[in-house]
């Protein structure tokens, strides 16, 4: 039983965490950030924020049901994603828009954000200016 609520303990705070951050090139070029994250839109903003070491601009986020462990199957829990790009921000929200699928958010920047992309070795990083 104690090894039972040892388990339990160190597993809770892993289900609360962030997926761990993705970069999707996009057919233009850019490449974007990508977070996922489950029951709460917060950890996605705080993860970018996180990983950008400061600001970022939101562009796209959605929101769909899932399981506990994973989005594949429909279910009791919200799941949030959002695509990003370090830099400067326009100071708009992600509004996380519901949707019945699991498909990531747009990919398409906003209107008037332009980025600079620099190739690192074998990657690819863009930030907003």
């Amino acid at each position: 039983m104690r090894a039972f609520l040892v388990f339990l303990i160190l597993l809770l705070p892993g289900l609360a965490m962030a997926d761990s951050i993705e970069q999707i090139d996009t057919p233009s070029g850019v490449t974007v950030d990508y977070v996922k994250c489950k029951r709460s839109p917060n950890k996605c903003m705080n993860e970018a924020a996180e990983y950008c070491k400061g600001s970022y601009q939101v562009i796209g986020s959605e929101s769909h049901s899932g399981m506990l462990l994973t989005d594949t199957f429909a279910g009791a829990v919200t799941w949030y994603s959002m695509t990003f790009l370090c830099g400067v921000s326009d100071g708009q929200l992600p509004d996380f828009p519901y949707q019945k699928k699991a498909d990531p958010p747009s990919t398409v920047l906003p209107p008037g954000v332009s980025a600079v992309c620099k190739a690192i070795g074998r990657g690819k990083s863009c930030i907003v200016q």
